[in-house]
């Protein structure tokens, strides 16, 4: 074996350990070094899933990776354990099918050209033939290994491991929607929960838009009851002045954005103010 073959096996190894290195190999131009949120946020999905927490909630801006971080992360743990079932929901189909479909193609991808490829990294997950849908679709040696989902959509049938729940609140006009909070919340506890298996943990990725959206209401319930979990903020603007990533978001677009957008919506969007308590402050 060649010096090259050598240090891309070593890559390889080091992607099926460490979460964050997986990112690196699969999407480097996205997962740069200097990104240290992000890389503070995979080794917490990664802490977080070998702890004995029961959730992590991850309040992040837009456009700065938690969907795909969240997608990556599917990718990594059905690679490291093929018998997992996970589920996700987002508040429509067409995003929670996007979801799914990106982490059954990753998985399935081949290489013509040499790039790497998910096989590379982990070669023993394959996708089934005749089970691969866009929204439900097995890997081979399981059974209903995924499910996408939205409020209103079926779980009938079906358990998972881990629940990720992206982005349920749509705008502010929900954010502001009593009903519309109420019935996120009856879907959550109603349906998804009696889907979760034993020792199965729920990961909730989303903007902080209200107190009584997702987040706050299963933060105050865990805080209430005792239930250890995990909960990590990411702001756009830091306290010292300096903007999470410039190079996603700089403070020159951060603040065209505010005086378009109105001070409370945009706070509530990338500093995860919720609009009730930016209304009250």
């Amino acid at each position: 074996m060649t010096k090259n073959q050598i240090a891309k096996q070593a890559k390889f190894e080091l992607s099926r350990r460490f979460f964050w290195w997986y990112c690196r190999l699969m999407a480097p131009d996205f997962y740069k070094p200097g990104r240290a949120y992000l890389r503070d946020l995979c080794d917490t999905l990664q802490e977080f899933v070998e702890s004995d927490d029961r959730a992590l909630i991850v309040n992040m801006p837009p456009r700065h990776g938690k969907s795909r971080t969240a997608t990556c992360f599917v990718e990594w743990l059905l690679g490291r354990d093929p018998t997992l079932k996970i589920i996700t929901g987002s508040y429509n189909e067409m995003l929670s099918t996007t979801f799914s479909r990106t982490v059954r193609n990753t998985i399935a991808a081949e290489s013509g050209d040499g790039s790497v490829v998910y096989s590379d990294v982990f070669p023993n997950t394959t996708i089934r033939r005749g089970d691969s849908s866009a929204q439900r679709w097995s890997v081979n040696g399981a059974h209903a290994t995924y499910l996408a989902t939205s409020p209103g959509g079926t779980v009938t049938g079906f358990g998972c491991d881990i629940m990720i729940i992206d982005d349920l609140v749509k705008n502010a006009y929900e954010a502001n929607n009593e009903t519309s909070l109420e019935s996120q919340w009856e879907w959550f506890t109603n349906t998804m929960l009696s889907r979760i298996e034993e020792g199965g943990k729920i990961i909730i990725v989303m903007t902080r838009w209200a107190t009584r959206d997702l987040a706050g209401r299963l933060m105050a319930f865990y805080d209430d009851a005792g239930v250890p979990y995990r909960h990590i903020t990411y702001k756009a603007l830091q306290d010292d002045g300096s903007m999470l990533c410039d190079d996603i978001l700089s403070r020159e677009s951060y603040e065209s954005k505010v005086a378009l957008m109105g001070e409370d919506i945009a706070t509530a969007n990338y500093q995860q103010i919720p609009i009730d308590i930016k209304g009250v402050l």
